[in-house]
């Protein structure tokens, strides 16, 4: 019996992280997409820095619907929605800095450069939306059905198994 449970919970963790990665992928399309439309079109018509800024805040949102329908699909416990986002945290910053550095040829400085709030930069929101979306859109879901299960079982609100 035991072994039956940690086969379902390991067939479990490799559907939530493949169905993550996916999500993340999904990420990198609009992100890229995103760029496309901020380069050409409100560039011209805003100028760099209010494009950025944006741009950044749409591709906030939009990030944000992508979140939910992940949460809505997988239904993860605020624990793996803490894990998913960490990992797409982590991919999406080693993406920027490997692409923009390694095949975009742009200087550490450049890349680092979107990061200074200071200057009205506003790329660590976009970060911190794919790191804390997850688990704070998970912990919003779970509102209103107070430790509820939800289809994997796990408790919406503490990550635990079901009675």
């Amino acid at each position: 019996m035991k072994q039956h449970e940690s086969f379902r919970r390991s067939t479990r963790a490799v559907k939530l992280y493949g169905t993550a990665a996916v999500f993340w992928l999904i990420f990198a399309g609009v992100a890229t997409a995103s760029g496309i439309v901020r380069e050409t079109w409100l560039v011209p018509r805003l100028g760099e820095l209010r494009a950025h800024q944006a741009g950044t805040l749409a591709v906030c949102a939009m990030f944000l619907a992508i979140i939910l329908a992940f949460i809505r699909r997988t239904r993860p416990s605020a624990q793996e929605a803490l894990w998913v986002g960490m990992w797409w945290l982590l991919a999406a910053i080693g993406f920027e800095f490997g692409f923009g550095h390694y095949v975009d040829g742009l200087s550490w400085s450049r890349l680092l450069a979107d990061y200074d709030v200071s200057r009205g930069r506003l790329l660590l929101l976009l970060w911190l939306t794919v790191a804390a979306g997850p688990v704070l859109l998970t912990r919003a879901l779970s509102r209103g059905r107070p430790g509820g299960p939800s289809p994997s079982g796990r408790s919406f609100t503490t990550g635990r198994a079901g009675p």
